[in-house]
């Protein structure tokens, strides 16, 4: 079996996007965005009036990140299971760019293709309408 090296470049850019993700859970944390003003409005909510799929994320990944889940899927029902596909998704491009097939043999990564594009898009559609009924307990 032929000798797989590590993708030195890829490993640092994947490096570089943990230490990004890092960083900004710090910003929210020590900013917390619960508090008016803190950071901007959401577009979508304030331009049309409806909460886009993302609304409610910044303090849902301050609520995570102090270790309030609940509150967290309160603000944002997708968070979590997004942050999880998130990590799933670096976790796989780390054991592919590291040179350990065994490891990369046992973290495949998220599933992809047309399908799955379609089934995300359809989810993101559904959530963003359930979440603007009126009287909506996915309402951020």
């Amino acid at each position: 079996m032929p000798e797989v090296r590590p993708d030195g470049r890829r490993l640092r850019g994947l490096a570089a996007l943990a230490l990004a993700g890092a960083a900004g859970t710090a910003v929210l944390v020590v900013r917390d965005p619960h508090e008016g003003g803190s950071f901007a409005v959401c577009p979508s909510l304030a331009l049309l009036g409806v909460q886009c799929p993302g609304c409610g994320s910044l303090r849902g990944v301050h609520d995570l990140a102090t270790g309030q889940i609940a509150e967290a899927v309160g603000h944002n029902a997708l968070l979590v299971p997004v942050l999880a596909v998130l990590v799933w998704w670096w976790a796989a491009q780390v054991a592919a760019a590291s040179g350990r097939p065994s490891w990369a043999e046992r973290v495949p990564g998220p599933p992809s293709g047309r399908r799955t594009t379609v089934a995300v898009v359809a989810v993101l559609a559904v959530f963003t309408v359930l979440r603007n009924l009126p009287g909506s307990p996915l309402a951020a």
